[in-house]
């Protein structure tokens, strides 16, 4: 661990340590209540004004507790997947402030079962980022459509039970205005998990396919439209008219509206669908687009030899070399045999990936030995070149001094 990450744990610790001790004190060994602390607090209950301030401190502190956590692993570790621990700690903090107020409150039983739903719906959300980041490793969408289903559908039923909670009372017949949002609500969200399931599509051969795949996959998207779908068809089966009369005014308006959507939509599919499949085996590629820009027409040499080293050294950046190396083999006859022999390695050639959980400092470490690997490969490609009698590039362009150089520097 170097001097400053050091230095953050301990400041980190020690304010964590001072605030917490202050907190908990205030919070077990003193008499005080929020009544006591009302100058400082902003409008509360009245019925809460005898209450033991544990119930306001204690969830700062269980937020301070989140926060000093999400310190911890930003200071100790490093990768994808610690970001995303870090970002969940981070914004969990601020989640247990309210939720654990929620919680301990004493005047208000929905609101102890509504901090129960904020808490679950938050550790849903955190676990389908943890399962996001894991499928962008593992390159396997499915996993972050199907964890983005399941959410939608959990977040759903979280609402409608908070639309119970808040809109209706035991005993009570429902309102149909209630019932028709919990409905909408309900529905909206089941058909946006189940639409969202199609995202697995998004990779399919079938260019129409695809797009559809690909928008299915965007789930914000698909549950804004999910929910405008239900209001659609609840004011058109009537439903909406009947709760409120005065709707049935807007209807050629919201008919004409969802006419140019829906059109819109399946505009844009049928575009992209035929851009695809009939543009794309026109388009040339990005590879002999790259070949072409740097072809012999326009002149010996569009880049120094030398910053095209540096940019494989530094940073792993192997496309201008392998363009380079391909140009003076061609421009010196080479043969094929004699050009896999050369450029087969450093087309193969692939950079150690830092892991996407791990000891802070260790990306830093597999850099360096990523850039003494890449040294060592130029070397050998620049023996190979020799070895094959083409020795025109290593008398205009020495890269084995380069090479050298470089070594030297790192």
């Amino acid at each position: 661990m170097n001097e400053e990450n050091r230095s953050r744990l301990i400041r980190s610790t020690a304010l964590y340590i001072f605030v917490a001790v202050i907190l908990g004190v205030l919070s077990f060994a003193t008499p005080y209540t929020v009544g006591d602390f009302g100058v400082f607090l902003p409008y509360m209950p009245e019925s809460l004004g005898n209450v033991s301030i544990s119930v306001i401190l204690l969830p700062i502190l269980g937020g301070v507790t989140l926060f000093f956590i999400g310190t911890l692993l930003s200071i100790l570790f490093e990768g994808r997947l610690n970001q995303v621990l870090v970002f969940g700690f981070y914004s969990g903090g601020f989640m247990a402030i309210i939720a654990l107020f929620m919680i301990l409150q004493p005047i208000s039983s929905p609101s102890n079962y509504a901090g129960y739903l904020v808490f679950g719906g938050f550790s849903a959300f955190f676990l389908y980022n943890l399962l996001k980041a894991i499928s962008d490793i593992r390159g396997q969408p499915f996993i972050r459509i199907v964890s983005g289903a399941a959410l939608t559908f959990i977040l759903g039923q979280i609402m409608v039970q908070l639309v119970n909670l808040y809109m209706t009372q035991p005993g009570v017949p429902i309102p149909d205005d209630v019932l028709l949002i919990r409905d909408m609500i309900n529905w909206g969200f089941i058909a946006a998990s189940v639409i969202t399931l199609i995202g697995i599509f998004r990779d399919s051969r079938n260019p129409y396919l695809a797009q559809i795949g690909a928008i299915a996959s965007n789930t914000s998207f698909i549950l804004a439209t999910s929910l405008i779908g239900t209001l659609y068809f609840n004011f058109l089966s009537g439903r909406m008219t009947q709760v409120s009369p005065v709707i049935q005014q807007l209807s050629p308006y919201v008919e004409w509206t969802g006419v140019v959507i829906l059109g819109a939509l399946i505009f844009t599919i049928m575009r992209r669908g035929m851009s695809e499949s009939i543009m794309r085996p026109t388009e040339i590629g990005p590879w002999a687009k790259h070949i072409q820009d740097r072809s012999t027409t326009k002149g010996k040499s569009l880049e120094d030899f030398t910053d095209i080293i540096s940019q494989f050294v530094e940073k792993g950046k192997k496309d201008m070399l392998l363009v380079k190396l391909f140009m003076f083999l061609n421009e010196n006859r080479a043969s094929e045999q004699e050009m896999a022999i050369v450029l087969r390695e450093v087309i193969n050639y692939e950079d150690q990936k830092a892991p996407s959980l791990a000891k802070r400092g260790t990306a830093e470490k597999i850099e360096e030995e990523n850039k003494e690997r890449r040294v060592k490969l130029l070397a050998r490609t620049v023996e190979k070149i020799n070895s094959l009698g083409l020795g025109g590039l290593v008398n205009d362009n020495p890269p084995q001094e380069q090479v050298q150089a470089i070594n030297v520097e790192a």
